[in-house]
C-alpha cells in the first residue's frame, strides 16, 4: 500500500503541474483576459485618455506579461527576483511589503510558496488567499449538511429499494430518482423560493400566523439559529438532486452484491435479515458509493454556482461566478488550483478506502 501511495503521489504531482500549466496558459490568453486588459488600457493611453501608468506596471508584473511565454509560468510558480511585494490602488498609491518565503533557502514569491496574488476586481487589493478564506466557512456549513442529509436518506433508501425489489416503494422510489436527476437546480431553487418564502409570507401576513416562511437568500448572521433559518431552502436544494442520485447508486450496488455466493450463504445459515444486509452485503456494497462520497469533496469547497447565486449565498461557489463575470484572473487560478488539488486528494483517498471497506483489494 505504501508503494503505492508514493506512486500515485508522484502521479499527481505531474498532474498538478500540467493542470496549473493549462489554468495559466488558457486563461492568461481568454478574451478580456490580463492580455486585452493591458492592450486596452495602453489604447486608452495613446487615444489621450488619462491613465494611470502605475497600474499598467502592477498589472503587467502581477499576471508575468513583462516575461515571455513560457518563462511567466515558471515565475508565476516561483520568482526568486521578487522579494518585495508592490501593490497601487486605483489612485495609484503604492503599497510595499517584504516577501519572506524562502524554497530551499531562495527567498521570493509564487504561486508555490502559498502567494496567489491578489484580487484585481472583486475585492481590490486584498490577498487571493484571504478572500478565498472568508467565503470557505460558509461554503463548507452548505455543501457538508447538505451532504450529510443526501447521506443519511439516499443510503437506507437504496437498500430498501434493493430489497424490496420490484415492489411499490422500489417504482417509488425510481420515479423520485428520476424526477430529481432531470430537474434542474435553478428551477428547484426558484419554485422553493416562490413557494416558500414569496408565497409563505404573502400568506402569513393575510392572517396565516401559523404558516412558516423562509428568508430568500443570504448567509444571515453570527446566530445559530438564524444561520440554519437561512440554510433550509438551499440545503434542501442541494440534498434533493443528491439524494436522486445517490440512492440509485446504492440500490444497484446493493442489487449486485445480494446476487453474490456469500451472501446466499448467509441467508442459508439462517442469520437475520439485518445481519445478513447490514454486516455482509453493505460493506461491498458502499464500495462504489466510496467513490461518489470521495469525488464530493472538492464540491465542499467549491461549492454551488447556481444554488448560491440563486439564494445570495456568500459561498464559494458565487466567488467563482463573480470573479469570473468580472475577469479577475487571479482569483480564478486560485480557485482552480485548489479544485485541482483537492481533485487528487480525494481520487487517492478513494483508493485507499477500497482496502479499508473490502480487505480482498490489494495495490
Amino acid at each position: 500500500m505504501s508503494t503505492y501511495i508514493i506512486r500515485r503521489l508522484f502521479q499527481g504531482i505531474i498532474v498538478l503541474f500540467l493542470s496549473t500549466f493549462m489554468i495559466y496558459s488558457l486563461l492568461m490568453v481568454t478574451p478580456g483576459g490580463p492580455q486585452d486588459m493591458i492592450r486596452q488600457m495602453r489604447a486608452q493611453q495613446q487615444g489621450g485618455k488619462p491613465i494611470n501608468e502605475r497600474l499598467i506596471i502592477y498589472y503587467t508584473q502581477l499576471y508575468g506579461l513583462d516575461k515571455p511565454y513560457p518563462l511567466d509560468y515558471f515565475l508565476w510558480l516561483f520568482d526568486p527576483s521578487k522579494t518585495t511585494d508592490t501593490s497601487y490602488d486605483l489612485a495609484g498609491n503604492p503599497t510595499t511589503s517584504t516577501i519572506g518565503i524562502n524554497i530551499f533557502g531562495i527567498a521570493g514569491s509564487g504561486v508555490l510558496t502559498g502567494n496567489l496574488g491578489k484580487s484585481v476586481q472583486v475585492d481590490l487589493g486584498r490577498p487571493v488567499t484571504a478572500v478565498l478564506g472568508d467565503r470557505l466557512l460558509n461554503t463548507l456549513i452548505l455543501m457538508g449538511l447538505a451532504t450529510l442529509l443526501s447521506v443519511i436518506v439516499a443510503v437506507p433508501i437504496g437498500i430498501i429499494s434493493a430489497v424490496r425489489q420490484y415492489s411499490r416503494l422500489d417504482y417509488t422510489v425510481t420515479a423520485f430518482s428520476f424526477v430529481g436527476l432531470s430537474m434542474p437546480t435553478f428551477w428547484l431553487g426558484l419554485m422553493l423560493i416562490l413557494l416558500f418564502a414569496i408565497l409563505a409570507k404573502q400568506l402569513h401576513d393575510a392572517g396565516w400566523n401559523w404558516l412558516p416562511y423562509f428568508p430568500t437568500g443570504d448567509v444571515g448572521s453570527n446566530d445559530v439559529a438564524d444561520r440554519i433559518y437561512h440554510l433550509v431552502l438551499p440545503v434542501i436544494v442541494l440534498a434533493f438532486v443528491s439524494i436522486a442520485g445517490l440512492s440509485r447508486y446504492v440500490r444497484s450496488s446493493m442489487l449486485e452484491v445480494l446476487r453474490q455466493d456469500y451472501v446466499r450463504t448467509a441467508w442459508a445459515k439462517g442469520l437475520s435479515q439485518r445481519v445478513v444486509i447490514l454486516k455482509h452485503a453493505l460493506r461491498n456494497a458502499l464500495i462504489p458509493v466510496t467513490t461518489i462520497l470521495t469525488l464530493t469533496i472538492p464540491t465542499l469547497f467549491g461549492g454551488a454556482i447556481i444554488t448560491e447565486t440563486i439564494f445570495n449565498y456568500f459561498g464559494m461557489g458565487k466567488l467563482y461566478y463573480e470573479s469570473v463575470q468580472n475577469l479577475d484572473i487571479p482569483l480564478v487560478m486560485g480557485f482552480l488550483l485548489i479544485n485541482v488539488i483537492l481533485i487528487l486528494f480525494a481520487n487517492l483517498l478513494a483508493d485507499i478506502l477500497y482496502g479499508v471497506a473490502d480487505p480482498r483489494i490489494r495495490y
